[in-house]
């Protein structure tokens, strides 16, 4: 029985702590972590970004602050200010909170 539980358990943590959005930066927000992707471009011309945040980094509203800080500084490095053109949130694996944020530079 031991030697079955084992693999199980691996198997079921390797599967559960995979990220629900690409990683391209791990960040420190609070006493948690942010798992960041970067900003990519859209074939309309807009721009999405999504970033996932663990209990201690405010889940689902540390998640929406770290994605429209970064659409922000995004839209900065380019004089623009950034519009806001669609923001979804989820979360994963019932903790992290996850959003995604469609946005525009003008």
């Amino acid at each position: 029985m031991k030697n079955i539980i084992i693999p199980v358990i691996i198997v079921a943590s390797t599967i559960l702590s995979g990220c629900a959005v690409q990683n391209d930066k791990t960040q420190i927000n609070g006493l948690g972590l942010t798992y960041q992707a970067d900003v990519k471009t859209l074939p309309n011309g807009d721009y999405f970004t999504e970033v996932e945040a663990a209990p201690f980094a405010g889940r689902i509203s540390g998640a929406e602050g770290a994605a429209n800080k970064k659409a922000s500084d995004y839209c900065k490095a380019q004089n623009k200010g950034m519009k806001e053109v669609k923001l979804e949130t989820d979360s994963h694996v019932l903790l992290n909170g996850v959003a995604r944020l469609t946005f525009r530079c003008s």
